[in-house]
């Protein structure tokens, strides 16, 4: 498995649909990626100077064709974990994963809290996403 790079610092939005399910990507197989083949929750890299909130529109933007304003974007958390710093947001977002346009994984699907306890997500997603639901009182 590649090392996660140290030291970086990225995004990640928490997409939900009415129903309260979170959109999760699956990672392409591509051996020299982290987590290749796991799902994950939808983000990436800052790039130089960008802002975190502008980076996660982006990283939607050309990963899914998602094009949404800043002010849908909630701040969840910006933490330090083992791979980086990550800043955390949701939005709610009702739409068809089916339909999703990707250019990056190989799927995208919502998946209920429950199933998602099931899973074994990349990076520290699980954690994240307990923590997301307790918070909102579904824990």
């Amino acid at each position: 498995m590649i090392e996660v790079r140290e030291k970086a610092e990225g995004v990640q939005v928490i997409v939900l649909n009415p129903r309260g399910e979170v959109l999760l990507q699956l990672r392409d197989d591509d051996p020299d990626i982290p987590y290749p083949g796991r799902r994950c929750l939808p983000g990436g890299h800052l790039e130089d100077s960008e802002d975190p909130a502008t980076a996660a529109v982006r990283e939607l933007r050309e990963e899914m064709s998602l094009h949404l304003p800043l002010a849908a974007l909630h701040h969840v958390v910006t933490a330090h974990r083992s791979y980086g710093l990550e800043h955390t947001f949701w939005t709610p977002l009702d739409l068809d994963a089916r339909r999703v346009p990707l250019t990056e994984g190989q799927a995208v699907r919502f998946h209920t809290i429950g199933e998602i306890r099931s899973m074994k997500l990349g990076y520290e997603d699980n954690l994240v996403l307990e923590d997301f639901f307790a918070a909102r009182g579904h824990g």
